[in-house]
């Protein structure tokens, strides 16, 4: 839940994140389609992901509804999906992006920061989509959700990012003291 803050006793919340088990649970549904019709009624911006099933979301501001389907992609390490999901849903929401957009740039941002070891190191930045949008756009599908894409990434040259190297994704087994035993 983000920017809650108090307003005349009770809590004043702008999006409400949740996963799936959370959002029908919380709203004692069914689905997380049905939770996100409970949750659009009690905040501006609902959201609802449900990993490799996609997510859903609701805005009451421009009366929109979504839903969409995840990015296949291998799987690595989870680690920090659902905070580079919310930060790719804020940065098209700052764009001004429909919310069908904004939800299918957050699914792109997880799905491409799971192929990598390390949480905040495997974060996608601008030139990691553009690398992956070219070869998505040869699949119809892709090339009609995400051609949004050619009007936000940028044309100009981006120098590559230096990350550092997640060592514990790699880790071998430490190895056990050699002890004498007794014969």
């Amino acid at each position: 839940v983000l920017d809650a803050r108090c307003e005349q006793g009770r809590v004043a919340t702008e999006l409400v994140d949740r996963d799936a088990a959370e959002a029908t649970a919380y709203t004692r549904t069914a689905s997380p389609g049905a939770a996100i019709e409970e949750l659009r009624e009690w905040v501006p911006l609902a959201v609802v992901t449900a990993g490799a099933h996609g997510a859903y979301a609701a805005d009451a501001a421009t009366g929109e509804t979504a839903q969409v389907a995840c990015v296949p992609v291998e799987v690595l390490d989870p680690t920090g999906a659902g905070d580079v999901f919310l930060a790719g849903l804020m940065a098209g929401e700052l764009a001004g992006w429909s919310l069908i957009h904004r939800l299918r740039f957050a699914t792109l941002c997880a799905a491409l920061s799971v192929r990598g070891f390390g949480g905040a190191l495997a974060s996608p930045g601008w030139i990691d989509i553009a690398q992956w949008w070219p070869a998505a756009k040869s699949d119809a599908g892709f090339a009609r959700d995400y051609e949004f894409l050619d009007d936000v990434l940028p044309t100009k040259y981006q120098r590559p990012v230096s990350r550092a190297v997640a060592t514990l994704g790699f880790a071998t087994p430490i190895p056990r003291p050699l002890r004498d035993e007794p014969r």
